[in-house]
């Protein structure tokens, strides 16, 4: 198995702020839901030999869990984990991502889970058109600088290798602290690579990725 893709997602959002903004999710659970679908559909549309690892944090209906089983390869919900609820649902939107990547990882060392290439991508957003695999299918780290600038790096879609993966775990649990002080999760991204030795990073003009922001509605193509 070539490509490993990670979906982060949170179906049911709870009514909590978050630290920039008091509301966390201008969609109903059902929107969010139909948005996740065609998230999967895109990976399986677009990614070959891909497996995909769902990590939700929120109750949901059976008709909804029997979709993430049977659509995805792996369905992680972190929802009766009570710490990983409480980083998942507090204010700080890096702790959230930060602590459900850190969840998969887990997962995917602790069920020996093989693969080449490690795609991550935001549930509810798409592969878009400008989505070209052979972009990806290298040795390389695959990214978006947002805006041009390498100290921002767009988290909703990105690719890193296997052999970076315990790094990124490592780096995420020990900046627990940066993640819990509300620093952007694009930022902290962005202070990962820096640390990586011996390795391209490619920033891609077009990533192919499309979507709508949670907060706000904002539709977004990168």
């Amino acid at each position: 198995m070539e490509n490993l893709v990670l979906i982060t997602s949170i179906i049911n959002t709870p009514n909590k702020p978050l630290s920039y903004t008091n509301t966390r999710s201008v969609f109903t659970h059902q929107e969010r839901f139909e948005q996740t679908k065609k998230t999967i559909d895109t990976i399986r549309e677009k990614i070959p030999n891909s497996r995909i690892l769902i990590v939700e944090c929120s109750e949901l209906l059976d008709d909804q869990k029997d979709y993430f089983k049977n659509s995805c390869d792996f369905f992680l919900n972190l929802i009766d984990n009570q710490q990983s609820v409480e980083n998942i649902y507090s204010k700080s939107k890096a702790l959230g991502e930060g602590t459900m990547t850190i969840c998969a990882i887990e997962y995917v060392i602790q069920n020996n889970i093989e693969f080449k290439h490690f795609f991550k991508i935001t549930g509810r957003y798409w592969l878009s058109n400008n989505f070209n695999y052979s972009n990806f299918n290298n040795n390389d780290i695959i990214i978006h600088y947002i805006g041009g600038y390498k100290d921002n790096v767009l988290t909703s879609l990105y690719k890193i290798n296997k052999n970076n993966i315990i790094q990124f775990y490592n780096f995420l649990i020990n900046n627990n602290e940066l993640m819990i002080n509300f620093i952007g999760y694009e930022v902290l991204f962005a202070m990962f690579l820096n640390t990586i030795k011996n390795n391209n990073i490619i920033s891609l003009d077009k990533i192919g990725v499309n979507g709508y922001i949670s907060v706000c509605n904002s539709y977004v193509d990168n």
